[in-house]
C-alpha cells in the first residue's frame, strides 16, 4: 500500500467513525440547518452581494498575481508607521520570530487565527512556558477539548450545547445547565480576568489594505479588540493571501465575508494601521499611548 492510499484509508476510517459519533450528528443538523436559514433570510434582504462577491473574486485574482509587489508595499508602510514586518518564506521563519517577540513564560491572548492554527502557535510557545488563551468562544471550546478546529468560521460547529455543559461544568468546577446564554456567560466571566493580564495579543486578519498596512479583523464577540488593544504587544498571523491593494478593496471583504456568513452586520470592524500614538502635546507625535506599542 502506498504512503497516499494509507492515508486516504486512514481519511475514511476517521469519517466513518465521525458518521457514528451522535453528539457530532446532532451539532452539525442543528448548525447546518440554522446556517440555511440565516443565509436564505440574508440574500433575501442582500441580493446584490452575489455581484459583490464577483468583484471581490477579480480583486483577489489581481492580488494573488502581485502578491510579492504587495507583500513590499504593505512591509514598506507598515515600517514607515513605527511597526514591525517579517515577511515568513516559512512555517519556521514565522515561528522564529514570534519566539522573539514574546518572552518565555508570556501570558498570551489570541483571536481567531487558521494561521496560527496551522503553524501550531499554541504548542509552540507552551513549550517555551507560556499560558495561551484563545479568546474566541469556538476557538476557546476546541482548546478547551484538546481538539482541532472543524470549520474555517465555526469551529466548534461539531460540538452541542451538552458537551460544552459538560466541559465547562468540569472546567469550572460548578455544574452548568445546557443553556447557551448561560455557558457564554461563564466564558465571558472567565476570560475578563485573563485580559487585563495578557502580555501578549495574537490576532489573525480579514483582510490587510496594501496601501496603508491596515489590518481588518471581523468580529461579533468583541474578543478581538481587546486582544489587540489590551496588552503591551500585539502580534497579527497572516498568510500573504488576505493582502489586497487598498482600503477600498478591503472593506468590500468585510462586506462580503459578512454576508456570506450569514450576518446582515458585523458587530465590529477592527482597522489597525500602526502602534497606538497621541500627538496631543505640542503635535509632537509619540508612540505608546493607551494600546500596543
Amino acid at each position: 500500500m502506498s504512503e497516499v492510499d494509507a492515508i486516504f484509508e486512514k481519511y475514511l476510517e476517521n469519517l466513518w467513525d465521525a458518521t457514528q459519533d451522535d453528539f457530532l450528528r446532532l451539532a452539525l443538523s442543528r448548525a447546518v440547518e440554522s446556517y440555511r436559514r440565516n443565509r436564505n433570510n440574508a440574500f433575501k434582504r442582500y441580493p446584490y452581494i452575489v455581484e459583490k462577491a464577483k468583484q471581490l473574486r477579480k480583486i483577489k485574482e489581481y492580488s494573488i498575481d502581485h502578491m510579492e509587489e504587495l507583500a513590499k508595499e504593505t512591509k514598506d508602510i507598515v515600517e514607515e508607521l513605527k511597526g514591525n514586518c517579517i515577511i515568513a518564506k516559512t512555517p519556521e521563519d514565522a515561528i522564529k520570530y514570534i519566539n522573539e517577540v514574546v518572552d518565555e513564560g508570556s501570558l498570551v491572548i489570541k483571536s481567531k487565527s487558521i494561521t496560527s492554527e496551522e503553524l501550531h502557535i499554541n504548542q509552540h510557545l507552551e513549550e517555551r512556558g507560556c499560558t495561551v488563551y484563545e479568546t474566541d468562544l469556538g476557538e476557546f471550546i476546541i482548546q478547551q477539548l484538546k481538539s482541532r478546529p472543524m470549520h474555517i468560521l465555526s469551529p466548534a460547529i461539531h460540538v452541542p450545547r451538552e458537551k460544552v455543559a459538560e466541559l465547562l461544568s468540569k472546567m469550572l468546577g460548578k455544574q452548568l445547565p445546557p443553556d447557551i446564554p448561560t455557558l457564554v456567560g461563564e466564558v465571558k466571566r472567565f476570560l475578563r480576568e485573563v485580559y487585563f493580564k495578557a502580555d501578549v495579543g495574537i490576532s489573525g486578519a480579514n483582510a490587510i489594505a496594501a496601501e496603508t498596512g491596515t489590518t481588518f479583523i471581523i468580529e461579533n464577540e468583541g474578543n478581538a479588540k481587546l486582544v489587540t488593544g489590551l496588552p503591551k504587544k500585539h502580534i497579527v498571523i497572516a498568510g500573504l493571501e488576505k493582502v489586497v491593494p487598498t482600503l477600498q478593496d478591503a472593506m468590500l471583504v468585510v462586506e462580503v465575508a459578512s454576508r456570506y456568513a450569514n450576518y446582515k452586520a458585523p458587530s465590529y470592524v477592527n482597522l489597525i494601521s500602526c502602534p497606538s500614538k497621541t500627538g496631543d502635546i505640542e503635535k509632537q507625535v509619540v508612540y505608546g499611548a493607551h494600546g500596543p506599542s
